[in-house]
């Protein structure tokens, strides 16, 4: 850190990383630690990521977020935003999610995509990422926060991975050549209750082209999607607050279903 300057993603990431292991929020950092530009918010993130790698737990793909374009506007934004998925953050169907494992859990119905190969060409479309997807997943964004009450600024969010958690996924769909991913709808149940309902229009119009995009711009930053990478798409409708004891059902009609519980 030189005298010009506040700006430390290191002391940021260590602040993120100590409140994620000790499960006891953080105040903000984009303000300790003069945190003004997106770029900075992902210098910070790179250095959390590095921090759980070091830990034991390797990165295995991405995620993304603030993918409706309603909400991209109202934060003066032109694109998404994009987090790391960590190895052990995956449950599968019908699973148990430890509550006391997180710190503040909100929940998001999406799509998950899982690579077959790397993404290279900086000019792919949607036909030929798709011929490079093995699975498409109905998936559970379990998100979680590091600051107390969530974060209050875009580059807090960006800096603590996007306020990742873990994740659960379904069955893989069959046919996925023939799926239509603009009509892809979502209901989201909480006890039985029907709390949530969202479509491909908070997602870019298509998950698959949410997809496209995050390909395209990892090719540009020089990290390209890689073989066995997984893809979560980015939320198909609003958050919903979670709390040991809830079950949630996740709904996304002809492109399947899943559910979990949380104890």
């Amino acid at each position: 850190m030189n005298e010009e300057t506040l700006f430390d993603p290191r002391g940021a990431a260590d602040d993120l990383f100590n409140a994620r292991r000790s499960l006891e929020p953080c105040e903000p950092v984009a303000g300790k630690y003069e945190i003004d530009m997106l770029e900075q918010a992902y210098t910070v993130q790179e250095e959390l990521i590095k921090r759980f790698h070091y830990a034991g737990s390797k990165a295995v793909g991405w995620k993304l977020g603030l993918t409706d374009p309603k909400a991209q506007e109202q934060m003066a934004l032109q694109t998404p935003l994009f987090g790391r998925l960590l190895e052990g953050w995956r449950y599968d169907n019908g699973a148990a999610i430890p509550t006391d494992q997180l710190i503040s859990p909100r929940v998001e119905g999406e799509l998950a995509f899982f690579f077959t190969a790397a993404i290279t060409d900086p000019e792919i479309d949607e036909s030929a990422l798709l011929a490079n997807i093995g699975k498409v997943m109905p998936a559970l964004e379990i998100c979680d926060s590091a600051f107390a009450g969530w974060p209050r600024s875009l580059f807090d969010a960006v800096a603590d991975n996007l306020s990742s958690g873990f994740y659960v996924l379904g069955e893989p769909l069959d046919n996925i050549g023939d799926l239509d991913f603009a009509s892809v709808t979502m209901q989201l149940y909480r006890n039985g209750e029907r709390v949530v309902e969202g479509d491909a229009s908070k997602c870019m119009g298509s998950p698959l082209k949410a997809c496209l995009w995050l390909a395209r711009e990892m090719i540009e930053r020089g990290t390209p999607i890689q073989a066995g990478d997984l893809v979560l798409s980015g939320s198909l409708g609003p958050m919903q607050a979670v709390g040991q004891g809830d079950e949630i059902r996740l709904d996304l009609g002809s492109f399947g279903d899943l559910h979990c519980r949380f104890e």
